[in-house]
């Protein structure tokens, strides 16, 4: 057969519209760069049509759903050896290649939501020039793959918990009354087999009924690894996870997959990263981590946000400005109920904003007849009963949601830690104030002691802004490979995990 058959034919496709043999193309504009250098010469036959198949057929193994890439269609014409079967199929291949690149570049869905995007992200990687230059189909899925070493061990635990989940799991462990070390107990057997199922916290003697010393051991580093109380205990909470089943787990490793490919390769040596499903902040510096500490985030009811941007500027001693939402739905039950709520609280009425503030008189005010709604500004000044502590990290966005200190130290003790209404309370708020100050030698920690106790508001700009990343990690795999799962607190993972793997084409 003629060569020039077949580029005729992909030429023709491409000139006619958006569909090839029934196929809606997603990047037709990529496709067109991709072919018109090459006048139209087909790209995938023999080994590398068979590579290239592959490549589109393991998406599986990121948590994505192969039939996202026309792998049917290219099937079902694997023996059309006319020309426009041909043609139609290398473009397919190409197709599914270039969105699949978009979806390990960047993610599948739009971050922190669940839409599918419709049309790839070719611009930001040069997709149909990367594919064009690659050696194979291969490579070029590897290199737009993330290179953290954190997504590499998540595809291995996604594989490790589908095998489970195929060969049925591990047992429940029934409900009962708390099981403690010296108990004995015909639950115990079903505890020992659940642990030694996964394969993490291996246990002898799986068919005794004493809970002696050794699975003590084991118990605690299952709830170290789900961020549950460390006691060695099995209660309700630690039985709750211990009978999450082998397939949610692995649906939680799909969603974790694509939030980690969300953050791509995470530019900038040094960056701020919170985690919000595990309740943590650690400050990175290059490879390392030089600040780990725990936060507090929001309540499921006010959750925090998933984005990326910048901190820009520390405020120290500042006042807090009580959102309209939260004036209106905490704020104005207690004044309503306490008349002198608002002076225990150091809490100003004011109305206006700049040269045009003013403040009134509380007592001049009928709150009793305000309803859903507090015409004033609630402002509350700066001392350590602000709710803001003595330090806030600002990042301006579109959600009002920052870092901040907090005068409440004892909610840290708490294992689960979602109390605030969604900006994030750190636990080591002057220690994170060095850190991102360190390339501003007139700021060293006592500099900043002495700003703080001088009672004053005082902004100070970073010399270079640092990358903040507010995450909602549920599953994560350790550099020993150990995989780490939390609670999911804001109930996101089954919908996510339902937009990866639903097909496109059907929602």
């Amino acid at each position: 057969m003629p060569a020039g058959a077949v580029s005729d034919a992909l030429a023709q496709a491409l000139a006619d519209g958006h569909t090839v043999a029934g196929e809606q193309l997603f990047a037709p504009e990529g496709l067109r760069a991709l072919y018109g250098p090459r006048d139209h010469r087909p790209l995938w036959s023999g080994d590398r049509l068979d590579a290239a198949r592959k490549v589109l057929a393991d998406a599986d193994t990121h948590g994505l759903n192969p039939a996202d890439y026309h792998l049917a269609a290219i099937d079902a014409m694997r023996d059309d050896r006319s020309p426009g079967g041909r043609a139609a199929r290398d473009l397919l291949l190409s197709d599914g290649l270039l969105l699949l690149g978009s979806h390990l570049r960047a993610g599948k869905v739009e971050a922190g939501g669940v839409r599918p995007r419709r049309q790839p992200r070719l611009a930001d990687a040069d997709l149909p020039s990367r594919l064009a230059f690659a050696r194979d189909p291969v490579d070029f899925a590897a290199e737009l793959t993330s290179s953290l070493a954190g997504y590499r061990r998540l595809r291995h635990a996604l594989d490790h918990y589908r095998q489970l989940a195929a060969s049925d799991g591990w047992p429940r462990v029934p409900d009962g009354p708390i099981l403690r070390v010296g108990d004995g107990s015909a639950a115990v057997p079903p505890l020992r087999q659940r642990l030694q199922r996964e394969g993490v916290e291996p246990v002898a003697d799986i068919g005794s009924e004493r809970f002696d010393a050794e699975l003590e051991d084991a118990v605690r580093r299952f709830q170290a690894r789900h961020g549950l109380q460390v006691d060695g205990a099995v209660g309700p909470r630690t039985r709750a996870a211990l009978n999450v089943s082998a397939a949610q787990r692995a649906e939680q490793l799909v969603a974790n997959l694509e939030r980690r490919r969300w953050l791509g390769e995470a530019p900038g040596r040094r960056q701020v990263r919170v985690n919000a499903a595990a309740f943590t902040l650690d400050a990175i510096e290059g490879d390392a981590v030089a600040l780990h500490m725990r936060v507090v985030v929001g309540r499921p009811y006010r959750p925090t946000p998933e984005f990326s941007d910048r901190i820009r500027y520390l405020v120290l001693n500042p006042y807090w400005e009580v959102p309209p939402r939260l004036a209106a739905q905490d704020k104005l039950p207690e004044i309503k109920r306490d008349p002198g709520y608002l002076a225990a609280e150091h809490l100003r009425v004011l109305t206006g904003w700049g040269a045009d503030a003013r403040e009134l008189d509380p007592a001049q005010i009928d709150w009793q007849r305000l309803r859903g709604h507090v015409p004033y500004r609630l402002r509350q000044d700066p001392g350590p009963w602000n709710a803001l502590g003595r330090i806030k990290f600002m990042f301006p966005n579109g959600h009002d949601v920052y870092l901040h200190d907090t005068p409440s130290r004892g909610l840290f003790a708490h294992a689960e830690r979602g109390f605030s209404s969604g900006c994030i309370r750190v636990e080591q708020a002057l220690a994170l104030a060095e850190w991102l100050l360190q390339d501003d030698p007139r700021w060293t920690q006592a500099a900043l002691r002495e700003a703080i106790d001088s009672g004053r508001t005082r902004t100070i700009n970073l010399r270079t802004p640092v990358p903040v990343h507010l995450l909602y990690w549920t599953a994560w795999v350790d550099s020993d490979g150990r995989a780490h799962f939390r609670r999911d607190l804001y109930t996101r993972d089954a919908a996510l995990a339902e937009a990866l793997t639903t097909p496109m084409q059907t929602r």
